[in-house]
């Protein structure tokens, strides 16, 4: 455009000079006005591809964006499954050790129940035997010599948790000495009250009470177990044992409670189908 104008006064300065324009002159100022066209449809021509250009980068901008922030999304998430993956795979540790201890637990306590029947099984016979008809032609029987006092073991300082916690069984389940088992299982606690084990080393002592019919110290002992422990499951196992020894009592109220509160706090444990079944043999 400024060409042209320029043109035009250069032509409109000849007319006032009174030169005159000749054909030449024109074709020269067409040709000139064709290159301005041109030039300002370049200028329109590049101006367009610029801002295509523009925008086409624009674009390319903000898809990348996008992508990026979808990504970022999907690695949120990954990250969150596997989180959840590995807290899944604790728990699971977690109830797999429970489910152990357990088991340990449930074989021991059988065993106790199982020595606990032999025991009074043993202070029967002599009863029955008593009362049996003697014949004349029989030699009298000879009188019972005394068992020896069984030696008892030292407990070295040294001695392990395990080593003292399987020691203390043994002489409950297997020797069936009640007193001097439930005496290792105190010196076990003494000793060793953060191990895992403590909890079952007092659980047991409750158990030694309940097999020698001290009933009282039993309730004592178990109450001792549900203060310290909480929710652990072997807190459904004194809860149960403590109720059995209510009834043996002649407490049934608090037998009942108890039994109850087994069946609200650990609704999914053997030890509540104990107490619905007792309950239920007890018309409740």
């Amino acid at each position: 455009m400024h060409l042209v104008r320029i043109i035009g006064i250069l032509l409109l300065a000849m007319l006032v000079n009174g030169c005159v324009v000749t054909e030449q002159d024109l074709m020269t100022q067409r040709k000139l006005m064709e290159l301005q066209r041109r030039v300002d449809d370049s200028d329109r021509t590049l101006k367009a591809l610029t801002d295509d250009q523009s925008g086409s980068v624009r674009a390319r901008l903000e898809t990348l964006a996008r992508n990026q922030a979808d990504f970022q999304a999907g690695m949120d998430s990954l990250r969150v499954d596997v989180q959840g993956m590995q807290g899944r795979s604790d728990d699971l540790d977690r109830g797999r050790d429970e489910l152990r201890q357990d088991l340990t637990f449930m074989r021991d306590e059988l065993s106790l129940q199982i020595a606990d029947l032999e025991q009074r099984l043993a202070q029967l016979e002599p009863a029955s035997s008593a009362q049996a008809a003697v014949l004349p032609s029989q030699p009298p029987l000879p009188t019972p010599i005394a068992p020896a006092t069984p030696v008892v073991a030292p407990t070295p300082a040294s001695e392990s948790a395990v080593g003292l916690y399987e020691r203390a069984l043994k002489v409950l389940r297997e020797d069936q000495q009640l007193a001097h088992g439930r005496e290792l299982m105190v010196t076990f606690l003494k000793r060793y009250p953060e191990d895992p084990l403590a909890i079952n080393a007092a659980y047991w002592i409750g158990e030694a009470y309940y097999a020698e019919k001290d009933y009282d110290k039993a309730i004592l002992q178990f109450e001792d177990v549900i203060q310290k422990y909480g929710d652990h499951p072997k807190v459904a196992a004194a809860l149960l044992k403590q109720g059995m020894a209510f009834d043996v009592l002649g407490d049934r109220a608090s037998a009942r409670l108890l039994l109850q509160r087994v069946m609200e706090r650990f609704p999914v444990s053997g030890e509540a189908k104990k107490a619905k079944a007792t309950l239920s043999e007890w018309g409740l």
